[in-house]
C-alpha cells in the first residue's frame, strides 16, 4: 500500500483528502504544521507528499527546498490557493513534480495521484506497457555518458549523477531518440501519462536542473539542447 504523507494546516481540506485517498487503497496521513510534516516525512517515509504552501509555521517553498535536500527522489504535488506565476516556478524548480491550485477538484487531484503511481509502477516494471519512444535497450552509451536503465542509474566516467526519479526518465526518453525534438507536451505525455493534466513549464525547471547536474558532472549543459517554439531534443553529436 503506498503511503501519502499531507502538509496542510485546514482541517477541512486535510480530512477530505484523507478520505479520498484512503478510499482509494492509500495510507494517508496529515499534518497540519510543516514542523510536524517534516518529523512525519523522516519517520514514515511516505511514496508521495502532497504539501500547501500556506503553513502556519513555515513557508511550504522552505519545506519543499528541505525534503528535496534529503530526498531527490520522493514526489512532491503542490497544493495552494497561491496560483502566482512566480510561485509556481519556485515550486517546480525547487523539484515538485505538479502544481494544483486551490480551489481544486478532488477528482482531478485523485486522478493525478492515480496517474503518477499507475506510471511509476509502469516504469518500475511492476506491470507492463509498451514504450512509443523510449529504446527497449536496458543500457544506452551517449559519449562519457552511460545510462543504466535497470538500475536507473546515469554515471560519467566514476561520477553517479544525483538524478531524481523523473529526470532520469526525461533524460532516458531523450536520449533513447538523438536528434529527436519533443515538445514538452511529448514529454508530459510519454514520462507523466497520457491521462496527466499537469503544468506544462514544470518541464523547463527539470529541464535546468538536468543541465545542471549535467556540468557538475562535467557534461556539456547543451547535450540537452532547447529547440526554441517547439521543444528539447539530446543532441545527436556527442
Amino acid at each position: 500500500m503506498k503511503k501519502i504523507l499531507v502538509i496542510e494546516d485546514d482541517q477541512d481540506i486535510g480530512l477530505l483528502l484523507k478520505r479520498i485517498l484512503d478510499s482509494s487503497h492509500y495510507d494517508t496521513r496529515v499534518s497540519p504544521t510543516a514542523e510536524i510534516g517534516l518529523k512525519s516525512y523522516k519517520e514514515e517515509r511516505p511514496d508521495m507528499l502532497i504539501l500547501d504552501l500556506s503553513l502556519p509555521d513555515q513557508d511550504g517553498i522552505d519545506v519543499c527546498r528541505n525534503i528535496r535536500r534529503m530526498d531527490d527522489k520522493v514526489p512532491i504535488f503542490i497544493l495552494t490557493a497561491r496560483n502566482e506565476e512566480i510561485d509556481r516556478i519556485m515550486g517546480l524548480e525547487l523539484g515538485a513534480d505538479d502544481y494544483i491550485t486551490k480551489p481544486f477538484s478532488i477528482r482531478e487531484l485523485k486522478a493525478r495521484v492515480d496517474s503518477f503511481f499507475r506510471r511509476w509502477d509502469n516504469l518500475t516494471g511492476k506491470t507492463v506497457q509498451s514504450y512509443s519512444v523510449m529504446s527497449s535497450e536496458t543500457e544506452l552509451i551517449r559519449g562519457s555518458m552511460k545510462i543504466d536503465r535497470a538500475r536507473r542509474r546515469i554515471s560519467v566516467g566514476d561520477i553517479i549523477l544525483n538524478i531524481s526519479r523523473k529526470e532520469f526518465d526525461i533524460i532516458f526518453m531523450l536520449a533513447s531518440n538523438p536528434g529527436k525534438v519533443f515538445s514538452r507536451e511529448m514529454i508530459l505525455r510519454e514520462v507523466w501519462g497520457k491521462d496527466w493534466n499537469g503544468y506544462e513549464r514544470m518541464i523547463d525547471s527539470h529541464i535546468k536542473r538536468i543541465r545542471s547536474k549535467f556540468e557538475k558532472a562535467e557534461v556539456k549543459s547543451d547535450w540537452v539542447e532547447t529547440i526554441w517554439g517547439v521543444g528539447y531534443r539530446f543532441t545527436d553529436i556527442y
